[in-house]
């Protein structure tokens, strides 16, 4: 598959095609250009070839990539809870409030909805519960995040009492910076069934705060069957990440989840200190997704792969997973698009979740249809942009013709009732070179 960018000069001579295809283009760099307002400045495009390396050289060390190649594991050990939300079927996430004794520069909280409502107010995530028990929704993971739970330990220990009593089978999970967990708050979370709790590291902490979290990760051992840390990779830490990765070793806890580090686009002056800049590009599609997290840091995903590969060489049996921004989003996108019934010439991708679906533009198509119609193919034609749009599966049957074809993939949005189909990326392909199980 190829994108826009390396082969848009070779298709001039389809004026259909090109004009499509530049609607695309013009949207990406709007989008550019709506996010340098944040005040956060892009890194220069990179030659991909580097990342390519980095990666083969990891499958060849015995690194697991899952989720199309969006999460990369050191070995087998990861949360069951890293593995549902890949496609958020099953899992809820609440808070009880989002106040926190820290102050991040990198916090994205802010971008939470009603954020200053919930520094002050508290939700009542036990009648949450109830009433997902009432709606009879079949919940396996439930998890508590914050701000910081731990503020409100007893409403904390209320959440886990009731999400035992009444998703009994349901893996939890608890948030939290450490610093406040203490061995009478342990025993309560163990006696309500708490499965996991996920510890943040601070690397701008000192090293004597830094050595109490330890501590309490040790501690935390002795009453929790599984015990993590969830941090964000920061680029120039390498030095300081892996020490910390020989010291999780030593307390032979079940893993650390690498997180892709982001920009929650604000706070430009403190990153832009720091001599960040934005990934580029931001994203493989764009799109309006949920998650608040912000956009990737460049630089980030490479020391965190960087990271899995340290793992991999030392042998380490800590977990180590590298969880990128891109890995956020499929839950999204699944659960848009996974009960939708669409039109014979839309294929639902089992690889990515979005659907698929083929066009051929402008003198291409008359080739294209004459096949299709000899076949029994199902397609439809669109005189507005100049196309005709068919299935996927059938363009090996065009191995004998020469044309472009774009893949064009969708995400279906409903609001009251009716139904939305958004196309949001465009590849190329061509009959020779399609491999239909990659969709």
């Amino acid at each position: 598959m190829k994108t826009l960018m390396n082969e848009k000069e070779k298709i001039v001579n389809n004026p259909s095609l090109y004009n499509y295809t530049t609607i695309y283009q013009n949207i990406e760099q709007a989008t550019i250009n709506q996010i340098e307002t944040f005040g956060l400045p892009f890194e220069d495009r990179k030659n991909e070839k580097d990342l390519e390396l980095q990666i083969q050289n990891l499958k060849a060390d015995g690194a697991t990539f899952r989720n199309n190649g969006k999460s990369v594991l050191s070995n087998q050990k990861i949360s069951s809870a890293c593995e549902a939300c890949q496609k958020g079927s099953g899992s809820y996430t609440s808070f009880v409030s989002l106040k926190c004794h820290r102050d991040c520069y990198f916090c994205f909280n802010k971008n939470q909805d009603n954020y200053q409502f919930y520094l002050q107010n508290q939700k009542n995530v036990n009648q949450e519960l109830q009433s997902l028990f009432d709606q009879n929704i079949g919940l396996t993971h439930l998890a508590l995040t914050g701000g910081e739970p731990l503020l409100h330990p007893d409403e904390t220990m209320a959440f886990f009492q009731t999400a035992k009593k009444l998703f009994p089978r349901a893996h939890t999970r608890l948030y939290t910076a450490g610093d406040l967990l203490t061995e009478k708050v342990l025993q309560g979370l163990s006696d309500a069934g708490l499965k996991e709790i996920r510890f943040s590291i601070k690397l701008e902490d000192s090293q004597q705060k830094r050595n109490h979290i330890l501590g309490k990760i040790s501690l935390a051992k002795n009453y929790i069957p599984n015990v993590l840390v969830e941090m964000p990779v920061i680029p120039g830490t390498g030095d300081e990440m892996k020490k910390l990765l020989l010291d999780l070793e030593d307390l032979e806890i079940f893993g650390i989840n690498l997180l892709e580090f982001c920009f929650p686009l604000e706070n430009a002056e403190a990153f832009r200190e720091k001599g960040f800049k934005l990934k580029n590009p931001p994203y493989d599609v764009y799109y309006n997704f949920w998650y608040a997290g912000g956009l990737a840091v460049a630089e980030s995903e490479k020391l965190c792969l960087e990271l899995v590969q340290y793992a991999l060489e030392k042998k380490l049996k800590l977990g180590v997973h590298y969880c990128s921004l891109e890995n956020k989003f499929t839950g999204q996108i699944y659960q848009q698009n996974h009960d939708q019934i669409m039109d014979e010439t839309y294929h639902f991708s089992t690889v990515d979740y979005y659907f698929k679906t083929a066009k051929v533009f402008g003198r291409d198509q008359r080739k294209v249809v004459k096949v299709l119609e000899r076949k029994g193919v199902p397609y439809r034609s669109n005189a507005d942009y100049d196309y005709v749009q068919f299935p996927i599966k059938a363009i090996p049957q065009l191995k004998e013709k020469d044309v472009k074809i774009l893949i064009s993939s969708n995400v279906v949005e409903v609001d009251r009732g009716q139904q939305t189909i958004r196309e949001v990326h465009l590849d190329w392909t061509k009959p020779t070179e399609f491999i239909l199980e990659s969709m």
